[in-house]
Formats: C-alpha cells, sequence, structure tokens
C-alpha cells in the first residue's frame, strides 16, 4: 500500500522519536516505543471491512432516498457518511497528511499511523457522533407510524414526540462534539494533559444517547401494545426493534469503554470495539437498506401484514379471551 496516501513524513523507528514527533507525524508502529493513544497497533483488516461496509450502506441509502422521495431518511445515508467519510486536507500547524481519514477509514489509516493524535482524535468523534444520525432515523419511524395508525395509541403526539427525541440528539452530539474537543487538545499537548474532564463530557453525551433510546424503546412498546388489533408490518417492526437493540447495546458498550478512562480494558482491546461499534452499527444501519421503512409506510402493497394481538391472532393462538 502506498504510504504516501497517509502522509507518511518519518520513516524513523517510533522508539527513536520524541512522544511530540510520534503525535505530529505519521509513523510506523514501533513495539519499542510506548504503545499509541488506542493502545495497541489498529488492525488493517477491520478498518477495510467496515469502511467498505459504511461505504456500501451510504450508497444505497443516497440512492433510496432520492428514489422515495423520503427526505428524513436521510438521516440513515448522514450517520453512514460519518462512519465511513474521507477528509482530503493538510494539517499545516501538524505538518501531518495530505490524505486524512474519519470514520472506519481513519481506522484504517491508523494502521499506517497509529501515534497520531489527530488521526485519533477524529476518528473517534465521529465514529461516537454518527450513530445519533440512526437514531434519528429510528425516531421519525415512530412517528409516522403514529400518523399512520393513530395519536390515541400514543402517551404523546408525533410531533411532540419527534421535536423532543431529536432535541436530545442534537444536545447528545453538541457534547459529545465538546467533549472530544476537550480530550484531544488535552492529549495532544506535550506532555499529555488531564484528558478525564473532556472524557466525562464525552460520557455525559453518550448517556444522554443511551437514555433517550431507552425512553424511546419504552415508547414504541406502549405504542405496538395500545394498537396491537391494527394492522401493521411485521417486517418494519421488528427491522426498527433490531436497529433500536443494537444502538442501545453499542451505547451502553460505549458508556462503559469511557467510563474506564483511555487506558481502560475495554478501549485498549480492539476486538470489542470491532464488535460492539463497528459490526452493530452495521447492523443497525445495514437492516433499512433490505428493509426500507418508506416501503413500509407508504401505502405500498404489502404481503406481509399482520394483526399484533387481533381476534384472529389471538384466536389461532389459542388466546382468545372468553365470552362474559
Amino acid at each position: 500500500m502506498n504510504m504516501a496516501l497517509f502522509g507518511r513524513t518519518d520513516t524513523s523507528p517510533a522508539a527513536t522519536l520524541s512522544n511530540s514527533q510520534r503525535a505530529k507525524g505519521c509513523v510506523a508502529y514501533d513495539p519499542l516505543a510506548l504503545e499509541p493513544t488506542y493502545g495497541y497497533d489498529p488492525s488493517l483488516a477491520p478498518g477495510i471491512v467496515f469502511t467498505v461496509a459504511f461505504f456500501l450502506s451510504l450508497t444505497a441509502h443516497t440512492v433510496q432516498t432520492i428514489r422515495s422521495r423520503k427526505w428524513w431518511y436521510s438521516a440513515f445515508a448522514l450517520g453512514a457518511l460519518g462512519m465511513w467519510y474521507i477528509v482530503l486536507g493538510l494539517n499545516k500547524a501538524d505538518r501531518l497528511t495530505q490524505g486524512e481519514a474519519i470514520g472506519w477509514a481513519g481506522r484504517a489509516g491508523a494502521h499506517h499511523c497509529p501515534y497520531s493524535k489527530t488521526l485519533f482524535s477524529l476518528q473517534i468523534s465521529i465514529l461516537i457522533i454518527s450513530p445519533c444520525f440512526f437514531s434519528a432515523g429510528i425516531y421519525y419511524i415512530l412517528g409516522q407510524l403514529i400518523n399512520q395508525h393513530g395519536r390515541r395509541y400514543s402517551p404523546v403526539s408525533s410531533r411532540t414526540y419527534l421535536y423532543t427525541f431529536i432535541t436530545f440528539d442534537v444536545l447528545s452530539i453538541i457534547i459529545q462534539a465538546i467533549g472530544g474537543g476537550m480530550a484531544s487538545s488535552a492529549g495532544g499537548k506535550s506532555p499529555p494533559g488531564n484528558t478525564k474532564p473532556g472524557t466525562h463530557v464525552m460520557m455525559s453525551g453518550i448517556i444522554i444517547q443511551l437514555v433517550s433510546m431507552s425512553i424511546f424503546g419504552i415508547l414504541w412498546l406502549i405504542f405496538l401494545w395500545r394498537a396491537r388489533a391494527e394492522p401493521y408490518s411485521r417486517t418494519l417492526v421488528l427491522a426498527t426493534t433490531f436497529s433500536a437493540f443494537c444502538i442501545i447495546v453499542r451505547n451502553f458498550y460505549r458508556a462503559i469503554e469511557l467510563s474506564q478512562g483511555w487506558k481502560g480494558y475495554l478501549i485498549t482491546h480492539e476486538v470489542y470495539f470491532a464488535v460492539l461499534d463497528g459490526a452493530l452499527m452495521t447492523l443497525a444501519v445495514g437492516v433499512f437498506n433490505i428493509f426500507f421503512p418508506a416501503r413500509y409506510l407508504s401505502g405500498e402493497p404489502e404481503t406481509e401484514k399482520v394483526s399484533f394481538g387481533s381476534p384472529e391472532q389471538l384466536s389461532q393462538e389459542g388466546l382468545e379471551p372468553k365470552a362474559t
């Protein structure tokens, strides 16, 4: 692979360079030097796999959104974009890269530049924030179901519900971005400063997102129970439930990871990050490529319509209540 793509600025062994030189340049991993900020040398394979996966999801969601003209579902494309996006530029202050990657493309680049503080800060901030867009798309689905089947089935109106949750989503993004900036700024100093304040701010943003998605799960179940006699698409309900579950599990992992600090067990073991973030977020957004929500909410024919809790279904299951 051409290292010029990642702006390798120094071919000297990392052990012979100062912390500042390693952090500001693109230096190859050296087992004789101090461990990179990741706590390990990031593997190339997961970076490539998830870069390709999110690029394919981004492309598919963009096409699906344009064809359906349901623009709100571009939230899924924006989330996939953040998980994949590559930025070309030159960091003049650090004289860093001509091709700097964010998201999982950044993880792939970090395999070649594991000591780069700027690359680390950019990719970890984007990967933490991007799933908020997936949450926004899911919130919209419930709002559409409320509009389609009636306000009487929901504790709050679709408008109040959507505005409230999107507000929390935006608040979570802002807080995480501020925390990420604080932590990266402190960690980029020589010698490194105290990253705990920024880490705690980032964790509070993750917790807001986690609480928001958990409350969504409760409202989602309340709506489905109250409207159980209404005909629903089993496919859409299961896809949305699955995606929300993946996001909630991922947020739990991220909150615990950050609570352990930058040298904690979870953050310094790549397998947890690949499985509990990369894989779960691939599934969370990819399920809507296969079962695009507009298909089930646009009134088009659906072959898998069922009635959750309808008299017919209860009768088939032997659960029909006795007449009084």
